[in-house]
């Protein structure tokens, strides 16, 4: 025999056997496993069990409806209150606001207008006091700080 021969049929030939020899060699286990459902034995010691269930037989209480809240059933805001607040509504959603004598933007946080003049000196102040009076005249100075 040849080398080249011997590489390519007697090798394998011998490889295979060992992988058949090794196969019968293994015991195949085809055996069903019996599960034995007996009990575990215990040693005395017994454990409290909790119910995963609510006990539902007591019902629950029932609150009846309060008939009244406090407050009035046609309870009007007074005038100045509801203008002083549409007008802070309608300045609050057009900021941040440009104009001739400065910038107006509103602070959230504090629930203030927040005036940037564009030069701080009078004349600008002036401007801005009466565009507010004439614009937003319920708005009083508390509700601005100049920034």
């Amino acid at each position: 025999m040849s080398k080249s021969a011997i590489k390519f049929y007697v090798i394998p030939g011998v490889i295979a056997l060992l992988i058949i020899i090794v196969l019968l060699l293994i015991p195949i286990n085809n055996k069903k496993t019996e599960v034995n459902n007996s009990p575990i034995p215990t040693i005395g010691i017994t454990l409290p069990t909790k119910t995963l269930i609510p006990d539902t037989t007591i019902p629950p209480t029932l609150i009846p409806p309060q008939p009244f809240t406090g407050a009035e059933i046609n309870q009007e805001l007074p005038q100045d209150l509801k203008t002083v607040g549409e007008q802070k509504t309608a300045l609050r959603r057009i900021t941040p606001l440009t104009l001739a004598f400065g910038t107006i933007e509103f602070d959230y946080v504090n629930d203030i207008f927040l005036v940037r003049l564009a030069k701080p000196n009078d004349q600008s102040t002036q401007l801005f006091v009466i565009w507010r009076e004439q614009n937003y005249p319920a708005l009083t100075d508390n509700k601005f700080i100049f920034n």
